[in-house]
């Protein structure tokens, strides 16, 4: 059985380590000592990596497939500890290695964006950075809208609260569509840089106000102070085969 090690294992990774443990040896890392017998219970083999706490990446890159998932806010210097993990001699043997971008990486102005697009002015300049460190030494590289499904509801943690732009697009991809597409390119053989988006942007206050309803939360206070048309253009991967099975943030779960 092959090895599948996941660095990172939050509310993205613990589902990804959920879907893939009938077909890998599971091998994940956390944080904190606190989550490690409860990863342990689950069947994975648990290691406690930080920034202050890298001697265990030698059993971690001890692995096939290398899926790399970090927020980079909880990092002092996010690209030293990248740095980090890809100077280790066993990164070279991994069959394929993944990394979790976002879509944060292209202008926060109007437009169309795709993989080709020229970056002069990131949105982040830190996420923008990381993959520059990152991208000659990684196979996939998923670029990620805004992240939601299971218990990550757009709009409630600003329910009652002002939200501004309310008329301007959103750009969204459901958590189930990231581990599908992680299971695509390994049994095609894909390599390159992909954005993750759901191919209908609707308005935030469509989003925020229909999860409102559905989900029983009060609505927040729209502000239309301006409408923003950025578009994340997700169908590079399409065109090689995969299918979203949620395109409409309207009727994600």
């Amino acid at each position: 059985m092959k090895t599948f090690t996941i660095l990172g294992t939050g509310w993205l990774g613990l589902e990804l380590a959920k879907s893939l443990q009938n077909q890998y040896k599971i091998k994940v890392s956390s944080r904190t000592k606190e989550k490690i017998s409860f990863y342990e219970e689950l069947g994975f083999e648990t290691y406690v990596l930080n920034e202050k706490q890298t001697n265990n990446l030698d059993k971690l890159l001890d692995c096939n497939y290398l899926f790399i998932n970090f927020p980079p806010s909880k990092f002092d210097n996010y690209v030293e500890f990248l740095n980090t993990i890809y100077s280790y001699e066993k990164i070279k043997d991994i069959e394929k290695i993944f990394f979790i971008s976002s879509t944060s990486v292209y202008p926060k102005e109007d437009g169309v964006y795709d993989e080709n697009s020229v970056i002069n002015t990131p949105t982040s300049q830190k996420v923008f950075d990381a993959e520059i460190a990152i991208k000659d030494k990684t196979d996939v590289i998923f670029r990620c809208s805004g992240l939601i499904g299971g218990n990550r509801i757009a709009g409630k943690r600003l329910s009652a609260k002002e939200v501004k732009d309310s008329n301007s697009l959103v750009n969204h991809i459901h958590r189930d569509d990231i581990i599908s597409a992680t299971n695509f390119v390994i049994q095609n053989n894909i390599n390159g840089v992909f954005n993750l988006t759901a191919s209908i942007t609707p308005t935030k206050k469509e989003v925020y106000k229909n999860n409102s309803i559905k989900h029983n939360f009060e609505p927040s206070i729209f502000l239309d102070i301006s409408k923003k048309n950025r578009i994340i253009d997700g169908s590079k991967i399409t065109k090689l085969g995969f299918k979203y099975k949620y395109e409409n943030p309207l009727l994600f779960d």
